[in-house]
């Protein structure tokens, strides 16, 4: 597939058991933006354990991949908040747990409520908007006017963020053995820990396992 620019469209391939290989992804950075060593095609740790983070350095091969997905993982469902002028829908099942949400707009992301913990009126529309697009796993969109927003444009980019996924963004494609599926084709994010319920989606689950690229 080719963008616009006539340049092919960079895509992810891998199944259960073997690293993330990219394909034809010009921009590969880490949390702070600076560009990564990449090429026409660069296999990347899912596992958690090489060495040679972000890259895979083989370590899968003694120690396995389990790339299904497990029990008790959060459902794939989509929670529509219905608001006055903006409508906000969250799919718990895809959230990465980032926190752009609630860091940046309590009064609309309320993380201490179980239930009901967004308000659609909480804040200004312009202001819901700015924070879902900083949302990088896609759990969070919008509909105003019942149109519904859950796409940016942007360039194809791969971020790996510290100590946590790999955030993509750009329409990168993706493709596996479980045909998964992402909540938004434009961004999401990867495990890159070896310890998300949702494989190969990112669950937070690497804060409850100390993952760190200093290993």
């Amino acid at each position: 597939m080719e963008n616009n620019s006539g340049k092919k469209r960079p895509v992810i391939t891998f199944t259960m058991y073997m690293p993330y290989m990219v394909s034809d992804l010009e921009n590969l950075v880490d949390a702070e933006g600076n560009k990564l060593k990449t090429g026409s095609v660069v296999a990347l740790c899912r596992c958690g354990k090489s060495k040679h983070k972000p890259y895979c350095d083989g370590t899968h091969g003694t120690d396995g991949i389990n790339g299904e997905k497990e029990e008790g993982r959060k459902k794939d469902k989509v929670i529509s908040y219905k608001g006055e002028e903006i409508t906000i829908h969250d799919n718990r099942g895809v959230c990465s747990h980032d926190g752009a949400c609630w860091r940046n707009l309590p009064t609309v992301f309320n993380k201490s409520m179980k239930f009901k913990w967004i308000d659609p009126d909480g804040d200004s529309v312009k202001k819901i908007v700015e924070t879902i697009e900083l949302c990088p796993s896609g759990a969070l969109s919008y509909s105003i006017g019942g149109t519904k927003c859950q796409d940016l444009l942007r360039e194809p980019q791969i971020k790996v963020a510290r100590d946590g996924p790999l955030e993509i963004t750009g329409f990168i494609g993706l493709r596996d053995d479980q045909d998964s599926k992402p909540q938004s084709k434009e961004h999401y994010t990867l495990c890159r820990c070896g310890a998300s319920k949702n494989k190969p989606f990112c669950d937070g689950s690497h804060k409850k396992a100390g993952f760190s690229d200093d290993e």
